[in-house]
């Protein structure tokens, strides 16, 4: 897929009808493909046709489409993942706030703090999750900015909103700039029936709304007609629409396996065949007659007679030489499983989506799950960079309606961030925190490797840290040297150097860590170390 370009300002009935007339011939069926396989509704083994009507003709659909995209939107777009932080510069340390009194907010923080409240009334979690969704379905994704009103406390409000749109409803016109922006946008949509569509063309300054309907049912002719608004203007400036697109390409992360998905599920439906086929398999009956030689001539005699034995489901008076069998074919068991693992194996290395249910991420170490992960991870980084353009371009339109209504915004004063939904092993950060700790590095740099789920903000766990410290010895004085022998506790005790390592000793002898600062700022004698061991005696 490709963007479509003109050079073109104004779109005339003919062109939009052209236009959207194109886009139903040559890209909607290929986009309603997509959307059946992640549905679960397997286009090629759904149509397929028994050779014979008389065979058994399973049709077992595997959803191994949602499952890809389930795990790639789980892993890179899971909703409140997505954040938004302030883009403030850090300014040296003697311009910190020191003083008990709270620094006043920044215009990017108060910025964040608006832009905040305004994902929170369109449920931004939710449609940034969709929208991620959609490019791995499609490989593209759309939004509209509109603005709202808000009247709840009785003064009208002006309220920036955007909600997802089809990509099978949704036309952009790019122009021929190196870097090709939205000139125009054509969306359309069904109203009542398949005969009338609801129109809307976006231009940069206004809006214009018609009505696509035919005739009737059997016309293939189809009118434009004005809508009762026919047009209304567009405040904010250039065409409100967003585009989300997965590379230049645009393709479906797992349009390249679509192949293999079929064959997939042409192994299991053949193989539910055979096996329908075994169930029903004939019987062979050697030397044996059901009733005697006179009556066997009448076709309902006969056919009684192997009702009977079906009810019965007993053979009686058996000649020495009768034989009786079923007409069946072994089936390749081994064979059937060592294909359907080696397509199962390939359907994942080929769409760059991780098995998290396989073996191979059974019981793995974190080291181990991250080279697991690297080839998802480069799929993922790359469609990060295409998404953020898209969140960009979302939050550039809200700041022109916040700018609109004197308010200090824009996109550069936001930071994106996103954290990934993987799995994570807490044992294995515990235990390189604990070495960390034992071979000098900074707490900072300690806590700056866990995982945000153990550490959402690192500022904020080493202030918690040094208020917990300044509950046991009370808060320093500036300038104050813990490690000099002239700084007292609150018990007036005396502390000693190396008391980080100290405490550092205790906590691998298996102290928890609050305990071992506690014994150590607050003991009556100077603590040593004994030998090299690290154990420490108070002598």
């Amino acid at each position: 897929m490709v963007l479509q370009k003109t050079s073109k300002t104004v779109l005339s009935s003919d062109d939009i009808l052209k236009y959207i007339e194109d886009y139903e011939l040559k890209t909607v069926p290929h986009l309603n493909e997509l959307w059946e396989y992640y549905k679960g509704k397997n286009v090629k083994i759904s149509s397929r046709k028994a050779p014979d009507s008389s065979n058994p003709d399973n049709k077992i659909i595997v959803s191994y489409a949602r499952k890809i995209i389930t795990t790639y939107t789980g892993y890179a777009y899971r909703p409140k993942y997505i954040s938004y932080k302030p883009n403030v510069k850090i300014e040296n340390d003697e311009n910190v706030q020191t003083s008990d009194t709270e620094a006043p907010l920044s215009v990017e923080e108060n910025f964040c703090n608006e832009l905040k409240k305004l994902f929170d009334l369109n449920n931004e979690h939710v449609k940034t999750n969709r929208a991620g969704r959609n490019t791995g379905i499609f490989g593209l994704s759309y939004e509209i900015c509109y603005i709202d009103k808000d009247d709840s406390d009785g003064s009208i409000k002006a309220i920036p909103k955007f909600f997802t749109v089809d990509p099978r409803e949704m036309i952009c016109l790019y122009n021929f700039e190196p870097e090709p922006d939205i000139i125009m946008a054509i969306r359309y949509y069904m109203m009542d029936d398949a005969t009338k569509y609801k129109v809307d063309v976006y231009y940069e300054d206004h809006v214009e709304h018609y009505i696509r309907q035919k005739k009737d049912i059997n016309s293939t002719k189809w009118l434009l007609m004005p809508d009762v608004i026919p047009s209304e203007p567009n405040p904010f400036g250039e065409v409100p629409v967003i585009a989300y697109y997965l590379g230049d390409e645009m393709q479906s992360i797992f349009e390249n396996v679509i192949s293999l998905i079929d064959a997939y599920d042409t192994l299991f439906s053949d193989s539910m065949n055979e096996f329908d086929r075994f169930a029903f398999a004939y019987l062979i009956m050697k030397r044996i007659s059901l009733t005697n030689p006179i009556d066997k001539k009448d076709p309902v005699k006969a056919n009684n007679a192997l009702k009977e034995l079906k009810r019965r489901r007993v053979i009686e008076g058996l000649d020495k030489d009768a034989d009786i069998k079923f007409l069946t074919k072994d089936i390749p068991t081994a064979f059937i499983q060592h294909i359907g693992t080696q397509l199962r194996e390939q359907i994942h290395i080929q769409s760059h989506v991780p098995d998290f249910s396989g073996d191979r991420m059974a019981g793995a170490s974190g080291i181990a799950i991250q080279r697991l992960m690297f080839d998802f991870e480069n799929l993922v980084s790359s469609a990060e960079a295409d998404f953020d353009i898209g969140l960009n371009k979302r939050i550039e339109l809200i700041c022109k309606v916040l700018t609109i209504l004197g308010k200090d915004a824009g996109h550069e004063m936001v930071t994106i961030q996103h954290k990934r939904n993987m799995p994570v092993n807490n044992k294995e950060f515990a235990d390189t925190a604990l070495t960390m700790s034992q071979a000098g590095f900074s707490r900072r740099a300690i806590i700056g490797i866990m995982p945000e789920d153990i550490v959402p903000d690192i500022e904020k766990e080493l202030q918690y840290e040094q208020e917990e410290m300044d509950a046991m010895t009370g808060p320093m004085t500036p300038g104050e040297d813990l490690n000099s022998p002239d700084v007292n506790t609150n018990d007036n005790s005396t502390i000693y150097p190396d008391k980080q390592k100290q405490i550092d000793a205790l906590v691998q002898g298996g102290m928890d860590l609050s305990t071992a600062k506690a014994k150590v700022l607050s003991s009556d004698g100077p603590q040593q170390f004994s030998d090299s061991s690290g154990k420490l005696s108070n002598n």
